[in-house]
């Protein structure tokens, strides 16, 4: 049933039998495929729901709404529902339609957007997603034929000298580096923001050991950087097949939530809490069109960073992407921004 799945989608259904298993439930519903979506694809999930709050509050309404049962052991096979059996049909009728040969996670979103009485189509439309939106939208960003522009398999392996340079940066002051930060829509590899910025969202990057976190601010990044941590920890034990680890991380991952909503309240923030625009953002080139490519770059300009490069580590390109000039390769030696200090990288090395 699943061949023509990618791996993330296949992840998505393992994930949603997870958290059938958690609410007790005897099959696997839509809430709970729409709760394996957000798990495994943070990057589509930013994409469409835009904030952290946005996501977070779709768990927090499936908790409130889900009638508590006793969490059914992991090793029993739940079956999907009628439903949801419907929603990946109709994934892969709009994989079909789009000439995609394989079904992916943006499929399983237009699936469950299509099957309209029930729940998962119900809070993402809440949440304003719109089923002609959404796939006018995938169709534009997932065309049939694309000149990909392909990353590396491992995300650690090809990067140490930009790391390196990262952290040389970062230690020579007027600047703070942090990885996986989302900017608008999108979750970048790299941002760099101007002096000691405090950063909410993302991981910081080098610095060794952490102060204790002080103002609000400080505590509200604490508390989001533990709940990625547990979740990629839970994560690792579902692929492992170790359910019993999983469940204690998923247990931790709720309370940690409980506490970050309860934080966002006493001060106020009502689920969001800004943060400061990175003044650089740095891309690794991804499994993508290049169209695709340009678009994470406006986005991120229209978000008020002042540039974005993208490095090609298979065709050993560089890009850069300004508001006055828009996205073109890079002919000098040196990727350079002036302020707040000059921070220059020869990227032929990097990329070597």
């Amino acid at each position: 049933m699943f061949e023509r799945y990618t791996e993330k989608a296949r992840r998505v259904v393992f994930f949603a039998r997870y958290e059938a298993s958690q609410f007790g439930s005897a099959t696997i519903e839509t809430e709970h495929l729409l709760l394996g979506l957000l798990r495994e694809d943070k990057s589509l999930a930013n994409r469409f729901l835009r904030t952290t709050a946005a996501i977070e509050s779709i768990r927090q309404q499936i908790d409130r709404q889900t009638e508590k049962l006793e969490k059914s052991s992991t090793s029993v096979d739940l079956p999907l529902s009628h439903e949801c059996k419907r929603v990946l049909a109709y994934a892969a009728e709009e994989g079909e339609r789009m000439n995609h040969k394989h079904i992916g996670t943006p499929h399983l979103l237009l699936g469950m957007l299509r099957e309209e009485r029930f729940v998962a189509a119900t809070l993402l439309r809440e949440r304003g997603l719109r089923l002609e939106q959404v796939r006018e939208e995938v169709a534009r960003s997932n065309p049939p034929e694309s000149s990909g522009m392909p990353v590396p398999a491992s995300m650690t392996d090809p990067v140490p000298a930009l790391v390196e340079l990262l952290l040389s940066w970062q230690a020579a002051g007027g600047v703070t580096v942090a990885a996986k930060v989302t900017v608008g829509a999108h979750t970048l590899d790299f941002a760099i923001y101007a002096g000691n910025a405090v950063v909410t969202d993302g991981d910081a990057l080098g610095g060794g050991e952490r102060p204790p976190p002080s103002t609000p601010a400080e505590v509200i990044g604490h508390l989001r950087r533990q709940i990625k941590e547990i979740v990629l920890r839970m994560e690792n034990a579902i692929a492992n097949h170790n359910f019993e680890r999983a469940r204690f991380y998923s247990d931790r991952e709720r309370e940690a939530r409980g506490l970050l909503h309860e934080k966002l309240e006493e001060h106020g923030w009502g689920g969001e809490l800004a943060q400061p625009t990175p003044i650089l953002c740095i891309e690794i080139a991804a499994e993508q069109s290049f169209s695709q490519v340009q678009k994470r770059c406006d986005d991120c300009l229209a978000a008020g960073v002042e540039q974005v490069w993208v490095l090609d580590f298979s065709t050993k390109r560089a890009y850069t992407a300004t508001a006055a000039e828009g996205l073109r390769e890079c002919k000098a030696e040196l990727l350079r921004i002036a302020e707040p200090r000059v921070l220059e990288m020869e990227w032929k090395k990097i990329l070597a």
